[in-house]
């Protein structure tokens, strides 16, 4: 396990000696700095210990009693040493201007919070990470080009990270810093560009096109982004609409925006969002399938009935005629959902300029160091890092290694095989995941934290999944025979051949206590280093997968 990387934007030193003293010869420290800066310092990083995160602080000021008469080495290893210490200390009390950030998509969606807000008290923090640098477009006279940019860097997490400060600051401050020209453009960077210009006209295929109108009735009701569309109050443009109904993919459906949408979807996912808005209807588009408003929000008690079938067991296919699947009706709403960790409290800004050495973060000394730290998973056990969704890190379950199966969803095939099947054409990749993850572990409930992870999920968004209609024999096939074969190819990486019980094999890798956290754009399973499984880990089942596309998230596997 290593430590954490260091980047100091500005070293300054000043000598103080005693009144009754002589002073110095002139550059006394010059020999010692060299030898800070030419290895010593960074040796000392090594052992830094942190919480995991990026850590910023605007200036670490220290004073050190060194004796001059000791040789250059040894004074550069006290002053090295007690930089690191002063570090550890001013993030353990908070004091002085101290920001942390849990992961890259909480640092974006503070950015794009910040800016849309008008609040740019963190700015020295963000020009820190790199995220936002000089020559950026200005903060305050362009925070919507600001916005971009800061995204640009970032594109896999671009997504995740707007929806995030949507649910901070609500749809009409990124609108006002946006506009349309900005809602246009981060449509564009976020799919194929079939999603950004839909072009009305009759769908060939009625049996395909009713399916179609089942999953735009779903992703909508599935979605914490229409339920700020219905809040917000706002008149958008058609082209914002459109533009709005990608973001909603990027949420609900992520691996569709990777390739060209379903004949008429886009236009009817905007047709619903306009719905929302109670902006009239467009007269010069073609069907308007979806109904004017959607359910009201999941009361908190939820529905009873619901829950009840959501953890039964899922069933066996069966022979029986096809349901239709425009009869069944849209999942409700789920209720707003809170805002992630709260981050630390704003403080001044201050300059973030000045020459770099080394890399990736930052942390210095005395006068005029700019730091930010970024520890990663080495230092303090996650259940100690502050700002985390609960105090252990997670939601606890038993079936934390069902995420391993990641590994070989490729082997599977998925998820193209899950988005071309027309069986499955009526429901959201999400959807298929989780009722796949019920087929592969028959004992886990539906609202399990590691189930809904597999779907790229938590539980402020698990309305896409929890509560729909039963699926349909042909459904529920496709999906055993999904199923079925990524059992098979998980047991082969694992044992070669392959065993005569590939469930077996699965529910072994499955089974093992965790906990999940789950949130746009980032998930963690955190693991007993106890619990590490040689042979999982020969087969790379515990690898980070690190970003994945169809997830719409980064996944990562910590163990403590």
């Amino acid at each position: 396990m290593s430590g954490p990387d260091i980047v100091i934007d500005r070293l300054s030193a000043t000598l103080r000696h005693p009144a009754e003293e002589a002073p110095a010869i002139e550059d006394r420290l010059r020999g010692p700095l060299c030898h800070v800066v030419g290895g010593r310092l960074e040796a000392a990083l090594r052992g830094l210990r942190l919480p995991p995160g990026r850590w910023c602080l605007s200036r670490l000021d220290l004073t050190l009693p060194l004796d001059l008469t000791r040789p250059d080495p040894a004074l550069a290893q006290d002053w090295s040493l007690a930089v690191v210490a002063t570090i550890e200390r001013t993030v353990r009390e908070g004091a002085g201007a101290v920001v942390h950030y849990r992961h890259d998509v909480e640092l974006l969606a503070d950015v794009v919070t910040g800016l849309a807000n008008g609040r740019t008290e963190r700015l020295w923090a963000w020009r820190q990470t790199g995220i936002l640098r000089p020559g950026d477009p200005s903060p305050d006279a362009s925070p919507g080009a600001a916005i971009l940019t800061a995204l640009d860097r970032h594109p896999e997490q671009a997504a995740a990270a707007l929806l995030r400060a949507a649910d901070a600051c609500g749809l009409a401050p990124l609108d006002r810093a946006l506009g349309r020209a900005g809602w246009q453009r981060l449509a564009a960077a976020l799919a194929v560009p079939e999603w950004s210009e839909p072009r009305p006209g009759p769908d060939p295929d009625p049996a395909v096109h009713q399916s179609t109108r089942t999953l735009a009735a779903a992703l909508p009701a599935g979605s914490r982004l229409a339920s700020l569309v219905r809040e917000t109050g706002l008149r958008p443009t058609e082209d914002t609409l459109t533009a709005w109904a990608v973001l909603l993919v990027a949420e609900t459906d992520p691996a569709a925006l990777h390739r060209p949408p379903r004949a008429g979807l886009p236009l009817l996912l905007a047709g619903a969002l306009r719905a929302l808005t109670g902006a009239p209807e467009r007269q010069d588009a073609t069907p308007r399938p979806v109904p004017r408003q959607l359910p009201p929000p999941v009361p908190a008690e939820g529905d009873a009935r619901a829950r009840k079938r959501d953890r039964a067991r899922l069933p066996a296919p069966s022979a029986g005629a096809d349901s239709d699947p425009t009869d069944r009706p849209a999942p409700p709403l789920p209720p707003p959902a809170t805002r992630d960790g709260a981050l630390a409290p704003p403080s001044r800004p201050g300059p973030a300029e000045g020459p770099r050495r080394g890399h990736p973060v930052r942390a210095t000394d005395d006068s005029g160091a700019r730091p930010t730290v970024r520890a990663v998973a080495g230092g303090l056990p996650p259940e100690q890092a502050p700002g985390g969704p609960d105090p252990l890190g997670g939601i606890a379950t038993g079936w934390a290694g069902l995420l391993f199966l990641i590994a070989t969803a490729a082997e599977a095939g998925l998820p193209e095989r899950a988005l071309d099947e027309p069986g499955l054409a009526a429901r959201p990749l999400p959807w298929v995941l989780h009722t796949a993850g019920r087929a592969l572990v028959p004992g886990i409930v539906a609202e399990d934290a590691a189930l809904l992870a597999l779907a790229g999920l938590g539980p402020a968004r698990a309305a896409l999944v929890l509560g729909t209609q039963e699926p349909t024999p042909e459904e529920l096939a496709c999906v055993h025979a999904l199923a079925a074969d990524w059992a098979r190819a998980t047991a082969v990486r694992l044992h070669g051949g392959g065993p005569d019980d590939p469930d077996g094999v699965v529910a072994a890798v499955a089974r093992r206590p965790g906990r999940i956290t789950a949130e746009p754009g980032w998930i963690e399973a955190h693991l007993a280093v106890a619990d590490t499984d040689l042979a999982v880990r020969r087969a790379g089942l515990d690898l980070d997968p690190g970003w994945v596309p169809w997830l719409g998230s980064v996944v990562r596997y910590v163990y403590a």
